[in-house]
């Protein structure tokens, strides 16, 4: 059976043979300082751009998909698209403040087999989309060779879809899916994470970890935290040359 990813979606995912109905994708931290600007991510799970369109003024996209499959019974997977829009200014000694609220859809689904007592073997699955809208202020270094900053981002997701086949109500239970439950109500996520970025100018090796914290009184299955390695391409003007880089006069 072949899964239909819509190329926009949620966040969400899993991890080991459990069910988890969110995961964190990679926080998109650009420390944008100029005008034009352009930086771009690549991780494991995701791809990531943001371009500087004015002097304080930036956007963004994220693409996010992560699958886990079981060799013997299941296949776990999800996938997640946003959009962002946000200020950044920079300021002496190479520190950048930005923040950025943007809006994500997305996708999740799961298909597993169980063995019955009369030794039969049978298909159940589920669907869920969803919504995300999220902020994330962050306050950083960027410079030549080295960048690090901290962004502490709420997620809030609203799940408009749930659907499921040859499950019993005591095993979406387990999980906090019986009787629709995934789609009452806004679930919101703290999400500080750390990133740093190591390379030379336009070329950096990046790392970012964090945690995922339910702030919501709803419980669903989450991950505790994430953490990512990818490779960041600055395309920009501030770093030629000796002249003076934004924020220094």
């Amino acid at each position: 059976m072949k899964y239909l990813l819509i190329p926009s979606a949620l966040i969400t995912l899993l991890s080991s043979c459990s069910t988890t109905m969110y995961v964190s994708n990679t926080v998109n931290v650009p420390l944008l300082k100029e005008k034009g600007e352009v930086k771009i991510n690549v991780d494991q799970n995701d791809a990531q751009i943001a371009v500087a369109v004015g002097k304080h003024w930036g956007v963004m996209a994220n693409g996010f998909y992560k699958s886990h499959e079981s060799n013997d019974n299941y296949v776990h997977e999800g996938n997640l698209a946003e959009a962002g829009f946000g200020y950044y200014k920079p300021f002496r000694n190479n520190l950048v403040f930005e923040t950025y609220t943007g809006l994500g859809i997305g996708t999740i689904d799961k298909k597993q087999t169980f063995t019955a007592g009369d030794n039969s073997v049978y298909w159940a699955s589920f669907s869920a989309q969803g919504t995300k809208a999220f902020l994330q202020p962050s306050i950083g270094y960027c410079g030549r060779f080295l960048d690090l900053a901290f962004t502490p981002r709420l997620s809030f997701v609203k799940y408009t879809h749930f659907s499921s086949y040859g499950y019993s109500e005591a095993q979406l239970a387990e999980d906090y899916l019986e009787n629709n439950r995934l789609t009452t109500g806004i679930y919101t996520f703290a999400e500080p994470a750390l990133t740093l970025r190591a390379g030379y100018k336009f070329v950096k090796v990046q790392a970012q970890y964090g945690l995922t914290m339910n702030l919501s009184p709803r419980n669903i299955k989450h991950s505790a935290n994430f953490a990512s390695i990818g490779l960041v391409i600055d395309i920009a003007r501030w770093y030629k040359g000796p002249r003076q880089e934004p924020g220094t006069k």
